[in-house]
């Protein structure tokens, strides 16, 4: 009943807000993975593909807003277990009244399910909700297991084996995250070592890895070729390069990380805006309290290790900034502040019971009104964490996908359209007659010869695509004579290209030879036509990851205009991205540099992309 009350409440505001469609970043190629148990990106994310998959059997919405639902099912499972996990923690102290303990462990609890931190992650396809279920469970059992045999508590070690099993299928969705959990982790195992010896240690061993054997779930499927099958993890080779995400360890410099100091910074205002710098406060003096006290140093020392590892490590990756997939990494450092919190106003709420004695219910009803202004959390976060309105990605598919001519082959650049285009194309089955080659993914093992395979006319453009890093403008023009080609506008998009393309849909089609103006000029109209068409059907307020996704699209395009000589028009696009964020600096220098060209004059826009 407890638990109920718990995640009863967070899991209506999270099914009240779901997205009807995929988000952007990478809810489209979780929706593609749910769609027919396929394989994401790496590290595979095996257990999200069979969890989201349950989607399928769900018989209301489409398949974009049922895996929403699972994954806000999911979090509420998440709320549950931190519920529990916040009451095991106050009770390890005997300065702190039973009484105050369920009340206190709602408020932290609906403190943390109504930040926007944790909020976003269920309301839109992703593997967060489910890695942040298993991690308070493993957590909460944990606890439970460290607490064995005080004050009375039964003496049971089964709770360890719940918390490896459950550490063991984190592992198997997002290993780093999980990871980060073993160090704090081991405050609590060497007390549960002193007390049961290696015995116990060694039945978890293998219930940890019960859970890891879900990685066989990739080799196994990949067999089967589904719609996603990144990495096609079939052989022993590429399986290892997949779950050890070498794709992302060669992508990330230390060139491209911002310094540790300012994403540090980054990590620690978001928490502050997203917990409040009030509660942050409180922590700090819970911190106190709870390592003061001897009965519960070790699992104050727990709670603070948490903090310190899932903060630092992800400062250390960097990308925080506006991402909430960066904020998901300190989703469970969260739930270390709010315990802290709670421990001390329990501390001081069991204080005033002490010095009012003739007023036995004055703390107990301070404790439950904290909880229910713990719920004005959600009201705080609601305009940040909702998609009930959400529907940018849906407008987009018009012209990414839906109406493009027949056998289209579209080369895209930006990963979220990529994504999109998965997760659109696996939900409705509509474009088959389309293809869509990832241009950043083409390293992927496999990948290159399974397009070759079914379209042996991309052969040759694949391959140098692959050998050279570039795509050949030739090759281009020689598949544009057999059917339909576009190119996604982008800064690794060559001079020598550009003079191939005009502006159609969301892309840019090749020519089958050099642009004149009889194509310029009807393209010219037809492009401000789809961005005037675009934004009306987006409506305002306009959703921050759409705003950055519409930027960026100005951008590439005021580089082609540029690059050809259409100062008007490459004005206009400037103009139409500084409009919605006034400050990024390529747009603000792009736009002097139009201002100073004369009419027509073509820019170099070398300075402005990539070589």
């Amino acid at each position: 009943m407890k638990g109920l009350l718990a995640g009863g409440p967070p899991l209506l505001a999270y099914l009240s807000t779901a997205s009807g469609f995929a988000h952007w970043l990478d809810s489209g190629e979780f929706v593609a993975a749910a769609a027919d148990f396929g394989i994401s990106h790496p590290p595979g994310h095996p257990l999200a593909a069979i969890v989201l998959g349950v989607a399928n059997l769900l018989p209301i919405g489409a398949l974009s807003f049922r895996v929403a639902v699972i994954c806000a099912v999911l979090l509420a499972i998440a709320a549950a277990a931190l519920f529990f996990a916040f009451e095991t923690s106050l009770s390890t102290s005997v300065a702190i009244r039973p009484s105050l303990r369920v009340p206190l462990a709602l408020a932290a609890t609906w403190w943390v399910a109504g930040s926007q931190g944790w909020w976003f992650q269920a309301v839109r396809p992703e593997v967060y909700a489910l890695q942040s279920a298993l991690m308070c469970i493993a957590m909460e059992r944990l606890l439970r297991v460290s607490i064995s045999g005080q004050d009375g508590q039964e003496v049971d070690v089964r709770p360890l084996y719940h918390a490896a099993l459950a550490l063991g299928l984190a592992l198997a969705n997002h290993h780093f995250i999980a990871l980060l959990a073993v160090v704090p982790s081991l405050w609590l195992l060497l007390g549960i070592w002193r007390a049961w010896g290696w015995r116990p240690f060694a039945w978890s061993a293998g219930f940890l890895g019960a859970g890891l054997l879900t990685y066989l779930y990739l080799p196994l499927r990949a067999l089967q070729e589904p719609f996603l099958n990144l990495g096609d993890p079939s052989s022993p080779g590429r399986f290892v390069w997949v779950i050890t995400a070498q794709a992302f360890q060669k992508s990330i410099s230390p060139e491209a990380v911002a310094p540790f100091g300012e994403t540090l910074a980054d990590v620690l205002i978001a928490t502050a805006r997203d917990l409040h710098v009030l509660a942050l406060a409180v922590a700090l003096l819970g911190a106190y309290f709870m390592l003061r006290v001897s009965s519960s140093r070790r699992f104050g020392l727990f709670w603070l290790t948490l903090w310190l590892v899932y903060v630092l490590g992800r400062a250390s990756l960097g990308f925080v900034r506006g991402n909430p997939d960066a904020i998901a990494y300190f989703m469970v450092s969260y739930a270390s502040l709010a315990a802290f919190a709670v421990f001390a106003i329990g501390v001081l709420l069991s204080a005033l019971a002490e010095a009012a004695p003739n007023q036995p219910k004055l703390a107990p009803a301070l404790a439950a009104t904290l909880a229910l202004a713990a719920s004005f959390q959600f009201v705080r976060s609601a305009d940040a964490s909702t998609l009930a309105s959400f529907a940018d990605t849906d407008v987009f598919d018009d012209d990414l996908r839906r109406s493009l001519p027949a056998r289209s082959v579209v080369f895209v650049h930006n990963p979220q359209t990529i994504f999109r285009y998965w997760g659109g194309e696996a939900e409705e089955l509509n474009r088959p007659d389309v293809t869509m080659i990832p241009l950043p993914l083409l390293s992927y093992p496999k990948l290159v010869d399974r397009y070759v395979r079914n379209e042996p006319e991309l052969k040759a453009l694949l391959r140098g695509y692959v050998l050279d890093g570039a795509l050949s403008a030739p090759e281009l023009q020689s598949l544009a004579a057999l059917r339909p080609v576009y190119v996604e506008m982008d800064v690794r998009v060559t001079q020598e290209l550009m003079d191939l393309l005009v502006p159609e849909h969301l892309y840019h089609r090749v020519l089958t030879a050099d642009m004149t103006e009889t194509d310029e000029a009807p393209a010219m109209r037809e492009h401000a036509e789809l961005w005037r068409d675009l934004y009306e059907r987006i409506g305002r307020p306009i959703d921050p990851h759409t705003e950055v996704q519409l930027i960026w699209r100005h951008y590439t395009d005021s580089l082609y205009f540029a690059s050809i000589g259409d100062t008007n028009a490459a004005l206009r696009t400037v103009r139409a991205g500084l409009a919605l964020n006034p400050h990024p600096k390529e747009l603000r220098m792009l736009q002097e540099a139009l201002k100073k060209a004369a009419p027509g004059e073509r820019i170099d826009v070398a300075p402005f992309t990539i070589r």
